[in-house]
């Protein structure tokens, strides 16, 4: 029954409103979506980023099949309802809450707040304090300074070997971060810096990624280095291409590419795709070497993908 001066307060708007204060001010919440934030932006929050998050949880725990490759688009209106405060059911904050691992106090919080959403019921804890005022900088949470990919194809045709080193510098705290690639791997083993999750989907068309747990959580301005080796399955035939997306920036990434006397191909091109295309909007020829191997250095790259591309001669 409402009062006579006042209406009855919605239940999402505080629960709602602290989940995404939690999530755009907590370091360790923000560093698991930040690391999905292809280019920057003037928000506070990413919805997308947060959505692929979610995806990766769902994926992840078997509750969703990873067939369901359209899973992160589905997420985005639940996501915005949730996060602009128009509603929350008790499954969707359950689903935040474990796919962001989050601390029991906040959980406790946002759930004490589900329960008792007038003003006059349980207070949530205040977020940890931070230095100034206003939404929090859009900065990434880290940046890469240098990045080595190597690619070997076999006899076969197939990934035979790749091997990748990273140096990273963190901007916040982080303790996660996502090594992308183009083909889906059987496998990514971390040689140095932290360990490996499964193999997953990532946002962009052909493109998968792999959270990576550092293994010591950074500071703003610590580094890390990072060397993987990466396994590929010898059922699937992988589409010829061997590329390297950036969502922040990522400064000197040199990118090298060899084949096997047996399995020459064609023809070989350096392309630069757009993180959400297919096909390359820029392709240029480039010729093997005497060991049949082609090598490219960028001194940058930023928001989209480079790689090489080729063609099999006929069977």
């Amino acid at each position: 029954m409402l009062s006579s001066g006042g209406r009855q307060p919605d239940p999402a708007v505080p629960v709602c409103r602290h989940l995404r204060l939690l999530l755009s001010t907590t370091p360790s919440y923000r560093s698991r979506w930040r690391v999905y934030v292809r280019r920057d932006s003037h928000q506070d929050i990413h919805q997308g980023a947060i959505a692929q998050v979610l995806a990766d949880h769902l994926w992840e725990t078997g509750e969703v099949p990873e067939t369901e490759t359209d899973l992160p688009r589905r997420l985005k209106d639940r996501v915005n309802r949730a996060l602009a405060g128009h509603f929350i059911a008790p499954a969707t904050l359950r689903m935040f809450i474990e796919a962001f691992d989050m601390e029991p106090r906040d959980a406790n919080a946002l759930w004490a707040l589900f329960t008792h959403p007038d003003p006059a019921g349980p207070p949530a804890p205040a977020p940890a304090p931070r230095p100034g005022d206003g939404p929090v900088p859009p900065s990434p949470a880290y940046e890469t300074l240098a990045a080595r990919e190597s690619h070997r194809i076999g006899a076969d045709g197939l990934p035979a070997e790749h091997h990748a080193l990273e140096v990273i510098r963190a901007r916040e705290p982080m303790d996660r971060y996502v090594y992308e690639l183009d083909n889906r791997a059987a496998a990514v083993e971390v040689v140095r810096g932290g360990r490996a999750g499964p193999v997953r989907r990532s946002r962009g068309p052909g493109m998968y990624g792999v959270e990576v747990a550092l293994t010591s959580p950074l500071a703003p301005g610590e580094t890390a280095s990072l060397e993987y080796r990466i396994f590929f399955s010898r059922s699937e035939r992988p589409p010829p291409t061997f590329r390297r997306g950036a969502r922040p920036r990522l400064g000197n990434l040199e990118m090298h590419l060899q084949f096997h006397p047996h399995r020459v191909p064609l023809r070989v091109w350096w392309g630069r795709w757009d993180p959400w295309s297919v096909e390359p909007f820029e392709a240029e020829q480039v010729q093997l070497s005497g060991e049949l191997d082609v090598h490219r250095f960028l001194p940058s790259l930023e928001g989209e993908v480079v790689g090489f591309t080729w063609d099999w001669p006929e069977v």
